[in-house]
């Protein structure tokens, strides 16, 4: 028969996305007709549209165009927004509600600190991630890598200091790290990757090395859960899904044992959604045993 095993502890939403979807909610019990967001909240689709269902959503072009924002609510995103985010919401007359994850705040914090001490800050991290893109927003001189290749293209700094997207690998990180030792005469590392992406990610590689498949669940756009299906691959036939919809019973066709893992910003309906379809597979009747 085939067993379902949930990764034990850090499977669906950390406690920075717990913290702004909470705000999410509580804005929208207010009696307002629409709470704006300053982006996608969590990156989490199916997640976004429930909170659409309430009634909250993304400030669109087309809301700034029509105006009439005095007074209304804008949430900033979990992953963090730049400073000139927050003072232009706070210009249109917005009532600002901060969901940015403390995690992020005190990376953004940690950048601004190195570079008024003289340092030439660089963010490991993707580029066009919105949490990477407001820590360097902090800085005047800051950049974003993404790559090994590009911190080997680095010039030779006086002082120089990493600090990382708090849901980046911590392999990766560490292999930047040794690279831009070489690059300045005095290096600083003050890359803090997310202690819940950290776990999530020991969890998945014990988990993936003890069963036949997994399925992780979570956004396709969200980091910490691409991440998870990285480090589970090396292991066993990974399969990334946001929602149950996406799974066929041939997909585990000969199977006996499947891990189940989730992002840290995957909501509990959608993995009780997943195990509840495992254990419905006919071919044979999984109990849920925790890793």
């Amino acid at each position: 028969m085939m067993q379902v095993r949930r990764a034990p502890t850090y499977s669906g939403f950390c406690g920075g996305v717990k913290r702004a979807w909470n705000r999410a909610i509580k804005a929208s019990q207010t009696g307002e007709e629409t709470i704006y967001l300053s982006g996608k909240l969590i990156h989490n689709t199916p997640a976004m549209r429930e909170l659409a269902s309430l009634g909250v959503r993304e400030l669109s072009e087309t809301d700034i165009a029509e105006g009439n924002l005095e007074g209304r609510t804008i949430i900033m995103r979990a992953h963090g927004e730049g400073p000139v985010a927050f003072a232009d919401a706070e210009a249109r007359g917005f009532k600002v509600i901060d969901a940015t994850c403390p995690i992020v705040t005190a990376v953004q914090k940690i950048a601004v600190q190195l570079e008024n001490d003289g340092y030439q800050v660089v963010i490991f991290g993707h580029r066009n991630h919105p949490e990477a893109r407001a820590t360097v927003a902090y800085t005047d001189h800051g950049f974003i890598i993404e790559t090994l290749e590009e911190a080997q293209a680095l010039p030779h700094y006086e002082k120089l200091a990493s600090i990382a997207q708090t849901t980046v690998l911590q392999a990766d990180y560490v292999d930047l790290v040794e690279v831009l030792r070489t690059k300045a005469d005095h290096y600083e590392d003050r890359g803090r990757i997310c202690g819940w992406t950290l776990h999530a990610q020991d969890e998945a590689v014990a988990l993936a090395s003890s069963v036949e498949m997994m399925v992780v669940v979570g956004g396709r756009d969200s980091s910490n859960t691409i991440q998870l299906v990285r480090v589970s691959e090396p292991h066993c036939p990974t399969l990334h899904i946001e929602t149950v919809d996406e799974l066929t019973v041939e997909m585990f066709a000969g199977r006996s044992v499947v891990g189940l893992a989730a992002g840290a910003s995957t909501r509990e309906s959608d993995i009780a959604a997943v195990i509840s379809f495992l254990e419905a597979i006919p071919a044979a009747v999984p109990s849920l045993v925790e890793a």
